[in-house]
């Protein structure tokens, strides 16, 4: 996360899912959260694969949900990799990362008005 400021995630996270960009300032906190925490290590791993949607009968890029259902900080402290196949950047693994933990983290307290905001 820290490789990117948010000017440059941010763009990427519209491109990736259209209309994000109302969800700006609630994805700043998270932004601004994230990169203030302390990773904690974590044997586990964020692995971005080729993926199969069933309903759709369409093929995407992405990690299973599990991956991101833990704190921020051990999200933070977990090694995040791709299979083959999988050409995505490394600014849009941070976007993607981004989205994902705001979702489907365990989020601090401090982030729970934004969330609801971007529950809306």
């Amino acid at each position: 996360m820290q490789a990117y400021n948010f000017e440059e995630i941010m763009p990427v996270v519209n491109d990736m899912f259209p209309g994000t960009s109302k969800y700006r300032e609630p994805l700043k906190k998270a932004y601004d959260i994230l990169v203030k925490m302390k990773p904690v290590d974590s044997k586990k791993a964020i692995r971005y694969k080729v993926m199969h949607d069933e309903a759709g009968n369409q093929n995407y890029m992405g990690a299973e949900d599990s991956c991101f259902t833990s704190t921020w900080e051990v999200s933070l402290g977990k090694e995040v990799s791709r299979e083959k196949g999988v050409d995505l950047s490394d600014v849009e693994l941070a976007a993607n990362c981004l989205v994902n933990l705001c979702f489907l983290g365990k989020y601090p307290k401090e982030f729970e008005e934004a969330r609801k905001q971007l529950m809306r």
